[in-house]
Formats: structure tokens, sequence, C-alpha cells
């Protein structure tokens, strides 16, 4: 008999609200394992807030999060080895250099033979000469890709990206895209959320959202065709999606 394997990530019914305000609206999708799936939508739309609560930073207000079949809040132990989120300003031991930093996350993780893969990304993102600088002395872009090489380090199942694009040049943002489809390739989960990725890359699906509405759901080519988009680029899809949600609530209100 064959068994079907749950989801990596599953999302049903998760809600949130900060106050009296619904940030998130019963926002319910499925991440299976090896897939990069690109989470899209304007300024407010819940992205960021749909994220930490993905990896537990914000308790959700209704519905439930669960990682390989689990609750979230029931393996919090397994899903900090197995979940990492960076996010858009990621925090640092202000009294630590960036190879120390490394050298922490290694130690914390328990990880062996670390020392030539950490090399391995800091030679990648740029960082290979500031080694012995603090994250004071670093400009934004430098501090998100320490970030991004302490999440690579420990390459967790599942990797959460808060807006992973917008601190880096262009060249540094193809060289992000190309080391997370190769983690695609090994079977690794990527879920980022971003107004924008690198030129001529698609993602294996995009999540839109608009107002903490999950609105739209499927590949770049099924989207282009339900929404009769321009091409199945992040801008045109995202530009059709919302133009498609504003059409439907103007008809609701006639």
């Amino acid at each position: 008999m064959l068994v079907r394997m749950p989801p990596l990530l599953q999302l049903t019914d998760v809600s949130y609200t900060y106050g009296s305000y619904l940030a998130l609206n019963q926002v319910s999708f499925d991440v299976n394992t090896g897939e990069l799936v690109v989470l899209a939508g304007r300024n407010g739309a819940g992205k960021t807030t749909l994220l930490r609560c993905i990896a537990g930073w914000n308790q959700i207000t209704a519905g439930r999060v669960d990682l390989q079949g689990t609750s979230i809040y029931q393996v919090e132990r397994v899903m900090r080895r197995n979940l990492i989120l960076v996010p858009d300003t990621p925090p640092f031991y202000n009294d630590l250099t960036v190879g120390e930093h490394l050298q922490f996350i290694a130690q914390v993780n328990r990880l062996v033979d670390w020392r030539g893969a950490a090399q391995d990304l800091l030679k990648r993102f740029g960082l290979t000469a500031n080694q012995a600088a603090l994250p004071a002395a670093l400009s934004r872009g430098q501090r998100y890709k320490l970030a991004l090489c302490m999440a690579l380090l420990v390459d967790p199942q599942l990797l959460l990206l808060d807006e992973p694009f917008g601190p880096l040049d262009p060249f540094s943002a193809h060289q992000l895209w190309d080391d997370l489809w190769a983690r695609r390739e090994r079977g690794k989960t990527v879920l980022l959320s971003s107004h924008q990725s690198p030129l001529n890359v698609r993602p294996d699906r995009y999540l839109f959202m608009e107002g903490g509405d999950l609105v739209a759901d499927g590949t770049p080519d099924e989207l282009k065709d339900a929404l009769h988009a321009g091409s199945n680029s992040l801008d045109d899809l995202l530009g059709a999606t919302i133009a498609h949600v504003e059409s439907q609530s103007q008809a609701q209100e006639v």
C-alpha cells in the first residue's frame, strides 16, 4: 500500500491579528519538499507577518501551521533544526566578528567540518576580506549577506527569506538565486517573500497576497494563463493579480 507523505509545510486557515487589525485572514497553502516558492504582494499585504508565523516568531491567532505533518508548536526543538527564517533586517551580536558569527552558528548547531563550507560561502558572497569586521562596520547589503551565510551554513530543510533581494546588488542577487536553486535540486525547500527577483529566473510557484488574503497560487505559466498577464514575470503577474482583485472588489460594490 502506497503511503502518501504529508507536505513539508502546511498552513490551514491561518489568521493573525495585531490588536483589532486582521493581518492574515484564513491563509491556507502547502509547500512540498524540494520546491522554491516566492511569496509576493504589495506593502502591507501580510508577507512578513506570514513568514514570522511560519517560523513561530509570532503566535498565530487561529488556524494551524504544520511542519512535516506536525504542529510547529508541538515540535519546537525539531523545528529549530529544520527551519530558519532570515528577516529583512537580521540581528547580530555587536561584539562578534563576521568569522565569529559563523563559528558561533556552527557550534550552536553542532556542525562538523564546517570551516570549508563557511569559507566557500564567504567567498561566494564577497565577505572573505571582512572576516575580522564587526557587523557595525558592514553595509546593509553585507549584513544581509552575513545572515545568508549563517543560514546556508546550517542548511535547513526549509529556508524562509524575507525580501532577500532588496539589500543586494544585481550580481549578488543572481548569486543567491543560483545558491537557492542548487538547494532545491538537493531536495531542500525555499519560501521567500519578494517585490522583485533577478531577471530571467522563475520559481516553481508564486503565492500572491493582498490585504492579508492569499489571492493566487500557481506556477508562473498557470498564473499567466489564468490572469491573462503579458508574461510570466513577477512584475506582470503581480500587476495582473492586483488588477484582478481590484476589479472583483469593484464588482462587489456595485
